[in-house]
């Protein structure tokens, strides 16, 4: 979904809005707010990811955790045993990460309607419960089941490190942009026309000449490519990785619920899912958790079948049709007085 305002802007006044005010709220926060920004921004990109084949070719994937666990454990290892930077590690990762996810997903895409989905699901718990019964692999200690606390070697940007929330929020904040501009230049080119008519009809886009195969696996190596880098910088943020969370089947979904109530296949629902799911769960987990076990959780829960029952389609549909007819009404006038006044 793309605006289509009739603005000095382009059409994306309130988007460029948006994120110049995310950008800038953070240095007027507190740590805690500055830590559910960096999560906004974080699953906002991750999401974005997940959007790239799952959103726009609509092949609903819930084990896109995989990739992101490869990228954070290949950063990791790199890392802890050779003393690469996870700058590179993060490119090696994603590279890896992109490689498996096109072997992995070559036969798997011939699976129909939620044969595809399961076979996700499976490949979660079958590379989770890997690593979690395994101590080493080959000459590397991956340290599977017990998780890996990474070592701290102090403020040191070239290893990924800082003493403060604020750099690992503008490198999020950083991925989320370049994610957002990589979907919108993808949905204005013939891979995202091809997409969309895949997801809309694989057989009748078959019958019109696009090898969906071809490109549903350019979309899964773009999206695998870049959940891999989340998965990085998820353990340079919490310095730590355990497949009892990176390769999660619960991080699947979570990423997967932001897309979907953002509004699935499209270019700002991702980050509009993040920007309302992400807070209401840290703060109904501050609130409830400590207090009655899993009341956080049914919360959540509830607001998601309220969204889902009411937006089908999701939140961003409704959210940029709003600020659509805003953007028009403002701008719109302005020009019309514009061109009065030159009238006269």
């Amino acid at each position: 979904m793309t605006y289509k305002g009739n603005s000095i802007f382009k059409g994306k006044f309130f988007v460029w809005l948006t994120l110049i005010m995310l950008a800038v709220v953070p240095l007027f926060s507190g740590l805690y707010w500055q830590g559910i920004l960096v999560l906004v921004c974080y699953y906002a990109y991750a999401a974005i990811a997940w959007n790239f084949i799952c959103g726009y070719a609509g092949t609903m994937s819930l084990g896109h955790s995989v990739y992101m666990g490869i990228g954070g454990y290949i950063s990791t290892i790199i890392l802890e045993t050779k003393g690469v930077s996870p700058w590179i590690g993060m490119l090696a990762g994603a590279a890896i990460a992109m490689v498996l996810g096109v072997v992995i997903s070559y036969p798997t895409f011939r699976l129909k309607g939620p044969y595809f989905t399961l076979s996700s699901i499976a490949i979660v718990e079958l590379l989770g419960t890997f690593i979690s019964n395994t101590e080493s692999l080959g000459p590397i200690p991956i340290k599977g089941g017990s998780g890996w606390s990474l070592s701290q070697t102090g403020n040191q940007a070239a290893m990924f490190e800082f003493s403060g929330k604020l750099p690992y929020f503008y490198i999020a904040f950083g991925l989320m942009v370049i994610g957002l501009f990589a979907t919108y230049r993808m949905s204005e080119s013939k891979l995202g026309y091809y997409l969309v008519a895949i997801r809309s009809d694989d057989d009748a886009a078959k019958s019109l000449g696009i090898n969906v195969t071809k490109y549903k696996l350019i979309a899964m190596a773009i999206s695998c490519f870049m959940i891999s880098i989340a998965g990085t910088f998820y353990a340079q943020y919490f310095r730590y990785i355990g497949p009892d969370r990176i390769f999660s089947y619960d991080l699947s979904v979570q990423v997967a619920l932001i897309a979907l109530i953002g509004g699935q296949g499209t270019v700002m629902g991702p980050i509009i899912g993040a920007v309302i799911l992400v807070p209401l769960s840290e703060m109904l987990s501050a609130k409830f958790a400590g207090q009655m076990s899993g009341l956080n959780l049914f919360l959540y829960g509830v607001v998601m079948m309220l969204v889902v029952y009411f937006m089908p389609h999701g939140f961003g549909e409704h959210v940029v049709s709003i600020l659509q007819k805003a953007e028009e009404k403002i701008f719109g006038r302005k020009k019309a007085g514009e061109s009065n006044g030159k009238e006269k």
